[in-house]
């Protein structure tokens, strides 16, 4: 089956900051606003770099597990060390510019396409009304991420304007209601497949729109339309957690949806952070002690807890997601005898190919791979319906039974959880095994933000530079970036206690 790969430079459709009114082009001898819109391929290019965007933006997507307890990275210019420490401000580090960016490049490149794609004679009603719920979808996307980052932005509903960076912003509920009225013309639009892998499917709106709803604590829809996913019967678990992740099997049966990469066209550099296999062992995005210890022991208790655990072979005899996970001290990493990961003493092997045994060569500097990311997979499903259905009337059957799936994966076998759990003992429960089976699949900071414990669990946490501070008057919203309040007439106003 064919691949959308995310190639493509569309300099047609480029929206910076929404200062000024764009249709700018890459080569004045190739494509122009007067010869553009002309043809099928026209509209798939501009849809096609909606997509580029999403590709640009994702590559911060490892990156997020840094800001919580679970990873640590040692190197400011990465762009998101500042904001686990807790001294971000509005002039940086540079995600919080980029996200910014990159989410209004994207809604700016999907309201063109939607402005202009019905103006094209001799589309197909089926190619039309893909690339309707594909730019739909894209948008609602990244509003989504703009509402989880910084809270109520303003709404574009049309291509760029000059006057577009006067509006003001508008409220988060607003916002929300944009989405999931996206999300739901998108819906009605899509197909269930797509004839390239890595085009939305209607699937992946609805997983979206679960994801939307948890985010904002509707409960019972959000439930329903994790439900309603879980009905349509063609996403599973795939048999081997550790190999979900591995390049040979991108695109199989548990994924909704990813971002598309192809090296060295378009590569992920993500994957070069992690790991043992980079030049001399050398690793960016490390794991956290405090991330190795929540690791259940195989009879489902804590370390803590469970008689199971030997302090003199802390890693043996525990949920096998562990050692799927992680390199722990001790073993062979690319040839290298008992491996110690740096600033921690571990590195991941989740998104990486390779495992204990595996001998790379690492001359020169790999920066890019083809390993997609992978946004929506169905395990997410089963736990956003578990947590939703559970604070909407508690810890019925089908929650255990959601949860209880994922922990009976294939090479990951844990034990089902204990009969009689309170609704707040599966609270809990469910949290835990968000926080273990989506490790580095860039949700737990949003997770701890929306739970609001983020203060608990950041301020106060020591990893390998110091201290960590996290200012819940603050640090629950990320700075507006200073750059868009040097905007002449701008509407904006700044979050609290910036």
């Amino acid at each position: 089956m064919k691949s959308i790969y995310i190639i493509f430079v569309m300099g047609v459709l480029v929206l910076t900051s929404c200062t000024k009114d764009i249709l700018e082009v890459s080569s004045t001898t190739q494509i122009s606003s007067e010869t553009f819109w002309k043809t099928e391929s026209d509209v798939r290019l501009a849809i096609d770099g909606t997509y580029r965007t999403l590709a640009d933006l994702e590559q911060g997507y490892l990156y997020h597990d840094v800001m919580t307890d679970n990873a640590y990275n040692n190197y400011p210019w990465e762009g998101y060390k500042a904001i686990g420490d807790g001294t971000h401000t509005p002039d940086g580090p540079g995600a919080i510019s980029w996200v910014w960016n990159d989410c209004f490049k994207g809604i700016g490149r999907a309201n063109v396409v939607l402005d202009n794609f019905e103006s094209v004679e001799g589309l197909s009603d089926e190619f039309k009304k893909s690339v309707n719920g594909e730019a739909l979808f894209l948008r609602a996307y990244f509003y989504y991420k703009l509402v989880d980052h910084y809270g109520g932005v303003p709404i574009f509903l049309e291509s760029p304007k000059l006057d577009h960076g006067q509006q003001a912003r508008n409220t988060k509920e607003e916002v929300v209601t944009q989405i999931l009225l996206d999300l739901d013309d998108a819906a009605s639009l899509l197909p269930i497949s797509q004839s390239q892998t890595g085009r939305v499917t209607k699937g992946a709106v609805l997983a979206l729109k679960a994801r939307v709803l948890l985010y904002n604590e509707r409960w019972s829809d959000a439930a329903d339309a994790a439900k309603v996913v879980m009905d349509m019967n063609k996403y599973s678990l795939f048999p081997n957690y550790r190999d979900l992740f591995r390049g040979e099997n991108e695109n199989n049966n548990e994924v909704i949806f990813d971002v598309q990469y192809k090296a060295p066209e378009q590569g992920n550099f993500n994957v070069l952070y992690l790991g043992s296999f980079t030049i001399g062992g050398w690793s960016s995005v490390v794991p956290m002690q405090n991330l190795v210890d929540a690791y259940e022991m195989l009879d489902g208790q804590s370390i803590l807890d469970s008689p199971m655990y030997d302090e003199t072979n802390p890693y043996e005899k525990r949920d096998p997601r562990l050692k799927q996970t992680i390199f722990v001290p001790g073993v062979t990493a690319n040839g290298n005898e008992n491996h110690q990961g740096e600033y921690t003493g571990y590195s991941f092997k989740k998104h990486t190919e390779y495992d204990e045994d595996d001998v790379v060569d690492v001359t020169g500097y790999p920066n890019k791979t083809g390993i997609n990311n992978i946004i929506l997979r169905y395990a997410d499903i089963l736990l956003m319906y578990a947590e939703a259905k559970n604070e909407a009337s508690g810890p019925d059957q089908s929650v255990y039974d959601a949860i209880n799936e994922v922990r009976a994966r294939p090479t990951v076998e844990m034990p089902e959880l204990p009969s009689g759990l309170s609704k707040d003992q599966m609270r809990e429960a469910i949290r835990h095994e968000r926080r273990i089976e989506l490790v580095l699949e860039g949700t737990r900071y949003s997770d701890i933000k929306r739970w609001k414990l983020a203060e608990n669990i950041l301020d106060g946490l020591v990893d390998p530079g110091g201290t960590r501070a996290f200012d819940a008057s603050k640090h629950y919203l990320w700075p507006i970036p200073q750059k868009e309040f040097d905007i002449e007439g701008t509407g904006l106003i700044q979050n609290p206690n910036w």
